[in-house]
């Protein structure tokens, strides 16, 4: 096999992950796709290699892959229990479980399974902080959080762009990165909107 046919194998397989979570969870539809976006772009600003780049791509789009696994309700409940809190917290380490038997994404693993921890290691499912997070996690973890804020889901409205920036920003060096807070704000005029008008 080629590397370009290997390539697009990978590319089909990522696809075909992502449309199975936004079929199972509708509201989900676009983030995959708009969080690898945005990572690859703050990736590229923070200057990682392309070969990481490209991990950090298939990280993004199936970094809620686990979300397979919960029911729809579930990550639509306006206010979880703390029992229901714990199942939606799962995800992490759930998407892990389904991606580790696929061998090619195997470095991105821990990558995915981090994206929420926070820079003051209030985050789970380690409660790692600062430089214990890998830095593609981190990056993941504020595009996802920029693409949350920004995406309406059924309990609360989307965010205008220019108050979820202003909210990343209030989280740096809290539960973000400060550097990589910093990549988003250089990037996000070039990369919105992605995927919504």
């Amino acid at each position: 096999m080629t590397r370009d046919q290997l390539v697009r194998m990978e590319n089909d397989v990522v696809r075909a992950l992502v449309r199975a979570l936004e079929m199972a969870h509708p509201h989900l539809e676009g983030h995959s796709e708009r969080v690898a976006t945005y990572a690859v772009a703050i990736g590229c600003e923070l200057g990682l290699s392309k070969p990481t780049l490209r991990l950090l791509r298939i990280a993004g789009a199936l970094h809620d892959i686990g979300m397979l696994a919960l029911p729809t309700p579930l990550l639509t409940r306006a206010n979880p229990t703390p029992e229901e809190w714990e199942q939606i917290r799962s995800h992490p380490t759930l998407s892990v479980q389904l991606l580790r038997r696929i061998h090619r994404f195997k470095d991105a693993l821990v990558w995915v399974e981090c994206h929420h921890e926070r820079w003051d290691g209030r985050g789970y499912p380690f409660g790692w902080r600062e430089e214990q997070i890998p830095l593609p996690a981190r990056i993941l973890a504020v595009a996802e959080a920029f693409d949350g804020m920004r995406t309406p889901m059924p309990y609360r409205d989307a965010l205008s762009e220019q108050e979820a920036l202003e909210l990343i920003q209030q989280g740096a060096a809290m539960q973000f990165d400060p550097r990589v807070v910093k990549a988003l704000l250089k990037v996000q005029p070039v990369i919105q909107p992605v995927g919504r008008e």
